[in-house]
């Protein structure tokens, strides 16, 4: 399915931490410091303060470390909420995005579907669980639960993006692109709707509107580098290597360029050209980029099994 091999073009996280102790020791004698002991202190004086936090302060606490991407502390207040009240709507919610973030899929559904048991009308539930099935390839359930949403609020651009998805990767182009015509009028100041406007285009083959449709989002938002990723590969795609290799090199280098240049037209069985633009990755960073090497070698194991299947094979080679 085009939908699925063009999904792997593109890239990109970053991640860190920040870790800080201090203490100090009595004056009238030295006394050894014991690890273990003083972190079972720690752990317990912890656990009576999380002990006494009402479940709302719980609550917030949980939701805020969620928004900071600090899961361990999340989960820690949430968990501790969840002895105190298991009946909590918002609890359930926050639990499904928590897992979600972590990519435990059967227990973000579980959480799910536990906050829609307490509220039969709760978008954020319908929502993730259409979110989950979609992730996890069934796109008929996803549709059916994301439609529910849909129903509750006409207008919610999470929800219209979630469906347009679902579409595109049902293969019906038509629906999915009302759709997500429909998030840029709703969000025409957010660079993620042209965004994914322009990818629904790109695996449509519809490289000029594609690279409109980029272009508008790399406005709204110049740093993003997954939108000029996109756009780099649109012009190569519709026959521009030459602007797609500058955004490209703008962005990761040129070794780096010329490895994504190639694997595009790997995608497209251009062989000839794929192989040309690892060989230029090699070069330009022989010691490096290794993966224009491993590139390199997958190219010549899949154009020498081309090669032995029947002339009329689709794909041409150039």
């Amino acid at each position: 399915m085009r939908y699925k091999f063009l999904q792997s073009l593109v890239l990109l996280s970053l991640l860190g931490c920040l870790i800080l102790l201090s203490g100090c020791a009595p004056r009238t004698r030295i006394v050894a410091a014991h690890p273990v002991l003083e972190k079972k202190t720690a752990e317990v004086d912890s656990a009576k303060k999380l002990e006494n936090l009402p479940v709302e302060v719980l609550l917030d606490k949980g939701r805020a470390y969620l928004e900071q991407e600090n899961l361990p502390l999340a989960q820690l207040h949430l968990f501790k909420a969840l002895t105190k009240a298991s009946d909590n709507i918002e609890l359930y919610q926050l639990l499904g995005e928590l897992f979600m973030k972590k990519n435990q899929l059967d227990k973000a559904a579980t959480a799910f579907a536990e906050e829609l048991k307490l509220s039969k009308e709760s978008q954020s539930a319908l929502l993730g669980l259409g979110k989950i099935y979609r992730l996890k390839g069934d796109y008929v359930e996803a549709s059916s639960y994301l439609a529910l949403a849909q129903q509750l609020a006409p207008d919610n651009p999470e929800v219209l993006t979630e469906m347009a998805i679902c579409q595109d990767s049902l293969e019906q182009s038509a629906q999915a692109e009302e759709l997500y015509l429909r998030v840029v009028e709703l969000r025409p100041l957010n660079p993620s709707s042209f965004n994914n406007l322009g990818f629904h285009y790109l695996i449509q083959g519809a490289y000029s509107q594609a690279i409109d449709a980029f272009l508008t989002g790399a406005r709204l938002k110049p740093e993003d580098r997954l939108i000029k990723s996109n756009l780099a590969a649109a012009y190569i795609l519709n026959g521009d290597e030459t602007r797609g290799l500058s955004l490209f090199e703008n962005s990761i280098g040129a070794a780096g360029a010329y490895n994504n240049v190639g694997y595009i037209y790997m995608v497209q069985k251009r062989w000839q050209r794929a192989e040309a633009a690892f060989v230029k990755a090699l070069e330009l960073s022989p010691s490096y980029y290794v993966k224009a090497a491993k590139n390199l070698d997958s190219l010549r194991r899949i154009s020498a099994y081309q090669d032995t299947q029947p002339s009329d094979r689709k794909g041409a080679s150039n």
